[in-house]
């Protein structure tokens, strides 16, 4: 295969701009001028015309949750309501085509968007979906409407007492149960909804990785939550219905679980790293803080692994020849990760990440870059942290201008590795470029598209040690490639995530679209 006539973006700094490349096999075989690369056609080569396309290496998303984007496609996308008679309307109709007492799922809604401004509340689901215990996501995940059969089914009354985080919407004149559940409440609700069975599930999943290929995104790290995910994994591979490459990232309580795992080419699936929690979140207020919550002194988070717990973890990690991915989000987790990292024997022989570190100060930052630790983050994950959780009243100004510094750990010389967090935010690479280069809190920590672009594809491919075989368009390295509309640096930066992806090749087959 060959691409011609084209702007290929290489992110090879040794030749960073090309017209052409040509494949051979998997592999790319030469890349540079559209005359040197149409010398190497033959009879059998399928020529490529780009008509002066972009062309970038594969996107590489370090944090997905396949699976659980497989869920949410068999869900009911709520995002196009403009009113909550319009959500009724899509309710009702997919309310028809679902047996009595079986569960609906929606997700996207939000009131702002609604012509009437408000909540959705009990009557609105029961008056068109009064067979089925129903549960529909707000847009920012951690608010739901439910109907009163999901109320049923969750055993939720007026006299139920919400859990530690989580709020449960009550009538302000009556007292009766308004149909909302925010934050840890959504949690008793979601607990009595069934699983969906295997079939069911791997079809949806199989999907969600078709989904993925459209978006340019050639690799993922699929990060397991669920055992159920690897029989999936495994049959979605046998039967060659995975279009992309899986680095897949085991839960700890499942690091022994890699023998379940068979793959017939290394290449395209192979268990890669073991991720194992230090704390919890910011939303919830269990990321693990060296000082109190400013808006709730007497919480520091929760630690749930000490240092001696957590270097046990890893060196049983290290053990089985694989990569320790540390989620640590608050600065004293952060600092407990980095002692262990710093400890550990066995160090310099592996390529240690950090998931998610979010409160950092100077002192953590330079220790990063001592220990050459890569840092994973969710550029969407961060504005939401900023605008829906309120990560500056959390955390108060002077912590909160550390939330996340990308731009500061960059110029330290920290490698920094992007992901999605998929499905709790959009799965586009490109929307995640755009957040990090037009970032509204703390702008100085704004970085260059260059540097957002590497964050998706060579230092991605950095951080699970594929940087010789990925992230760059270079010659014998892997024929992972995306054909889109335009270049990302030559547009404004607000219209980054509109930029349209045209073709997807991994391994010199064209995924996307379906030929």
């Amino acid at each position: 295969m060959v691409l011609v006539g084209g702007n290929v973006v290489t992110m090879n700094p040794t030749q960073p701009r090309a017209e052409a490349i040509a494949i051979r096999k998997d592999r790319i075989v030469k890349v540079g001028s559209s005359e040197e690369i149409t010398q190497l056609i033959g009879t059998d080569t399928k020529v490529i015309r780009l008509n002066g396309k972009t062309v970038v290496p594969g996107f590489i998303d370090t944090h997905i949750h396949v699976a659980d984007f497989g869920k949410c496609l068999l869900w009911l996308d709520l995002t196009s309501a403009k009113s909550v008679k319009e959500l009724q309307s899509l309710l009702r109709e997919k309310a028809k085509q679902t047996p009595a007492g079986k569960w609906i799922i929606g997700r996207g809604w939000d009131q702002n968007r609604f012509k009437e401004k408000r909540l959705l509340n009990l009557s609105d689901l029961n008056e068109v979906a009064p067979d089925n215990p129903v549960i529909l996501y707000h847009e920012s995940a951690m608010i739901c409407a439910v109907n009163s059969k999901a109320l049923a089914f969750g055993d939720i009354t007026g006299q139920t007492v919400a859990p530690p985080g989580g709020t449960i919407d009550k009538n302000q004149q009556t007292g009766e149960l308004a149909g909302i559940l925010r934050d840890n409440a959504t949690s008793i609700v979601w607990r009595v909804v069934p699983e969906p069975i295997l079939d069911e599930l791997s079809e949806a999943t199989a999907l969600a990785c078709q989904k993925i290929a459209e978006s340019g995104i050639t690799s993922v790290h699929w990060i397991v939550l669920l055992a159920n995910e690897l029989p999936i994994i495994q049959r979605l591979h046998t039967n060659g219905k995975l279009p992309i490459r899986v680095n897949v990232v085991l839960p700890d309580n499942l690091r022994k679980e890699t023998d379940g795992l068979r793959s017939t080419c290394p290449l395209m699936l192979h268990v890669g790293a073991v991720v194992v929690a230090a704390d919890g979140y910011l939303d919830s207020k269990t990321a693990a803080l060296l000082q109190p919550y400013n808006d709730d002194q007497n919480n520091y988070g929760k630690m749930l692994l000490n240092a001696e717990e957590l270097s046990t973890s890893v060196s049983q990690i290290l053990a089985l020849g694989l990569q320790p991915v540390i989620h640590a989000m608050g600065d004293k987790a952060i600092d407990t990760a980095l002692k262990v990292i710093e400890q550990t024997a066995l160090a310099k022989a592996v390529r240690f990440r950090i998931e998610q570190a979010a409160v950092l100060n100077e002192g953590l930052v330079k220790r990063l870059k001592a220990q050459k630790v890569v840092v994973s983050v969710q550029p969407k994950v961060i504005a939401t942290e900023f605008a829906v959780w309120s990560a500056t009243e959390r955390l108060g100004v002077e912590r909160a201008r550390w939330l996340h510094p990308i731009r500061t750990l960059i110029k330290e010389g920290v490698k920094v590795a992007g992901g999605s967090d998929c499905p709790m935010e959009p799965l586009s690479p490109l929307s995640g470029v755009q957040a990090a280069v037009t970032r509204e809190f703390f702008p100085q920590e704004q970085i260059t598209v260059d540097d957002a672009m590497r964050m998706y594809t060579v230092d991605a491919a950095y951080a699970s040690s594929e940087e010789n075989i990925k992230g760059s368009v270079e010659k014998g390295k892997l024929a992972d490639l995306v054909v889109i509309s335009h270049d990302p640096r030559e547009v404004p930066h607000s219209e980054i995530g509109n930029i349209k992806v045209e073709m997807t090749i991994v391994g010199g087959s064209v995924v996307y679209p379906k030929q």
